[in-house]
């Protein structure tokens, strides 16, 4: 992510696709990506955009949205928002069903969601390919 914004300030001229770029993560949720979120230092610094607005934009188009500020994130930068599909995040969550309660995650989506935002997971970790595939990574 932050070579996104370090091209917002070096090539003004291209600052639309350079935009576009870091807006891409929210804009594919859906079936493929359930899940999508960017720090709240890149939407309101580097965006110049509000949290809230991108939640509202989000919300019209049937997703579901939750901020975290820095209390409840990991994510370093002051927190996030987090924009999910929420049935799509629901079936994948049922097909993981066993390794999310064999390691004690949550199956509701929000609750899914809010562990995410708060807890950074290791790559080796068991979940971490159910987390992956949230985010539209490491396949079906």
């Amino acid at each position: 992510m932050w070579q996104l914004e370090k091209c917002l300030v070096c090539m003004p001229n291209d600052l639309d696709a350079a935009r576009n770029a870091i807006l891409q993560s929210l804009a594919l949720v859906g079936p493929a990506k359930p899940i999508g979120y960017l720090p709240l230092y890149t939407i309101r610094d580097v965006l110049k955009m509000e949290p809230q607005s991108l939640a509202r934009d989000a919300e019209a188009r049937g997703l579901s949205a939750s901020l975290f500020g820095a209390d409840l994130c990991c994510i370093e930068s002051g927190g996030a928002l987090y924009l999910f599909d929420r049935q799509s995040l629901w079936h994948l969550l049922q097909s993981s069903r066993a390794i999310l309660l064999a390691n004690h995650w949550p199956l509701d989506p929000l609750e899914f969601v809010a562990r995410i935002a708060r807890e950074w997971i290791d790559p080796s970790h068991p979940v971490a390919p159910v987390i992956n595939r949230a985010f539209g990574e490491g396949g079906p």
